[in-house]
């Protein structure tokens, strides 16, 4: 078993560095892609991605640009964009060198020496976030960034509850999950999520009315969390006064505002950060997908000097 495993591992290593197959690699490398998906992932993947079929299966093997390319050497244009992650492009060649230059040094830093490039980087967001957002903790993804970011405004506020919107997509860690309104996702895991409000996007009066209702009873806010443009919900642009709105809200009850920015930060919509367009600054703000460059998975949250 032991050799079999390392020979596979082998092949494996082999296939990395190849860059063209012969017909019978192709060949053979598809029908091992589907077998692996099937017995080793999740078979219920295969059936529900318009990549598979009984008749048409179509593997990545190499991307460039805004194109990638599948094993047999059809090129697709790449209209989805890894749900937000690729802004620049796929392997966009100055990121691909920063990060080929920095493995050439480094891999992962200690954790226990101080890291420069770590510190440089929280320079750069802060300054380029809005308002006086200052602080930042990385993570590996957004889904870990809108974690830390509600454990950030549950201890800040010493609250709850925390009101999100009806549509909003937040990821499916057991945090980020309880924000997420999907009842597909949510189901399984109700008993496990956190105290949760679900309102209507781009209404001010419901939030009101709601963060009134937590304060009448006792349970007031900790934070209202909303994606800037409602993303799997419709990709809905809120009306112009709807975030000043929200942060006068959250400023008379006392509930920190968090900007969930993974898929409409880092540019994505003709700002740096999307709450720009309304000169809202957020107590928190998430990122994640485009923040790694479409090469590394990478996220974080950047916080207000106070929390």
């Amino acid at each position: 078993m032991k050799k079999t495993v390392l020979q596979d591992t082998q092949r494996i290593l082999d296939l990395i560095a190849k860059r063209d197959l012969d017909d019978d690699e192709k060949k053979q490398l598809i029908d091992e892609t589907v077998d692996n998906f099937n017995d080793y992932i999740n078979p219920g993947f295969l059936r529900y991605r318009k990549s598979f079929s009984p008749d048409y299966v179509a593997v990545e093997w190499t991307d460039s640009g805004s194109m990638f390319t599948c094993v047999k050497g059809i090129e697709y244009i790449d209209c989805l964009g890894g749900y937000g992650i690729y802004n620049v492009g796929h392997r966009h060649p100055k990121v691909l060198k920063a990060v080929q230059d920095q493995l050439q040094r480094q891999a992962l830093h200690s954790q226990e020496l101080l890291d420069p490039l770590r510190g440089y980087l929280a320079k750069v967001l802060a300054e380029l976030a809005p308002g006086n957002l200052k602080y930042t903790f990385f993570t590996n993804s957004g889904t870990e960034s809108v974690e830390g970011a509600l454990k950030m405004a549950l201890l800040a506020t010493g609250r709850r509850t925390v009101i999100a919107a009806v549509g909003g997509f937040h990821g499916k860690s057991l945090g980020s999950l309880s924000a997420t309104s999907k009842a597909v996702f949510r189901k399984p895991f109700l008993s496990s999520l956190l105290e949760m409000r679900h309102i209507p996007f781009n209404d001010l009066d419901v939030l009101e009315q709601t963060l009134a209702c937590l304060k009448f009873t006792g349970d007031d806010a900790a934070a209202v969390l909303l994606e800037p443009i409602l993303g799997e919900g419709g990709i809905i642009v809120p009306n112009d006064d709807y975030f000043p709105g929200v942060r006068r809200l959250c400023d008379k009850y006392g509930a920190l505002l968090i900007a969930d920015e993974v898929q409409t930060g880092m540019g994505r919509t003709g700002k740096m950060f999307c709450i720009e367009h309304w000169n809202v600054e957020p107590d928190i703000l998430c990122l994640g997908k485009a923040f790694g460059g479409g090469i590394m998975p990478a996220g974080k949250y950047l916080t207000i000097v106070y929390l």
